[in-house]
């Protein structure tokens, strides 16, 4: 008999035990770090961070959703305006950007100039035919910053001579824009030159 009541005491006991694991399974537990939402930065509104808006650039931060610049650096969006203070990208001026179809792109003092040298002298060549000397002259070019024009003039036929003049100057407004960032002067061993034409071009020659 009391065999039979110890073994009624320790069933009961089991039972007890299970119960009370099964009600702790069934409460939530508190949420733990990994589980806290972090919210993200939009990538397309990340800013452009400059120190001292010059173009040394830094990494932006993403906290709580919102992109900030770190200490010492300036969202470029703030940058001063004013032309003594730089920006964070500054533009690069057309001249050492400058392309011409068939031309390589080459600086030669300046940038480019290689460049806008090439693009004269395609032109001077597309009006350079002719059959005789008297078919050519002297175009008036104004080089500007490139210092083209004078040593020697670019020798075309009278026929072209009008479109040359035009094409050239656009090409040369292209390159050296209203603020050229360098300028060529050129340099002459001859004081003159006369046209001629040499097996069906024209060319500038000493007299």
């Amino acid at each position: 008999m009391r065999k039979l009541t110890m073994l009624l005491l320790w069933a009961a006991w089991l039972g007890c035990s299970s119960g009370g694991a099964d009600s702790k399974e069934g409460t939530p537990q508190d949420a733990g770090p990994d589980d806290v939402t972090v919210a993200e930065c939009v990538a397309s509104e990340m800013p452009t961070c400059c120190r001292e808006c010059s173009d040394i650039l830094t990494q932006p931060v993403c906290t709580d959703g919102s992109w900030s610049c770190p200490a010492g650096s300036t969202d470029e969006r703030q940058c001063p305006s004013s032309p003594d203070q730089l920006a964070c990208s500054p533009p690069i001026h057309p001249q050492a950007t400058y392309t011409y179809p068939g031309c390589a792109n080459e600086d030669y003092h300046c940038p480019r100039l290689k460049t806008a040298y090439c693009a004269l002298e395609s032109l001077r060549a597309e009006h350079a035919a002719c059959e005789q000397d008297e078919d050519c002259v002297a175009a008036t070019l104004d080089g500007r910053c490139t210092g083209s024009g004078t040593c020697p003039p670019p020798m075309v036929n009278t026929a072209g001579r009008a479109d040359f003049e035009t094409r050239a100057a656009a090409e040369v407004a292209r390159y050296c824009t209203g603020s050229p960032i360098c300028v060529s002067s050129g340099s002459c061993a001859y004081p003159s030159f006369v046209p001629r034409c040499r097996q069906g071009r024209c060319v500038a020659e000493v007299p």
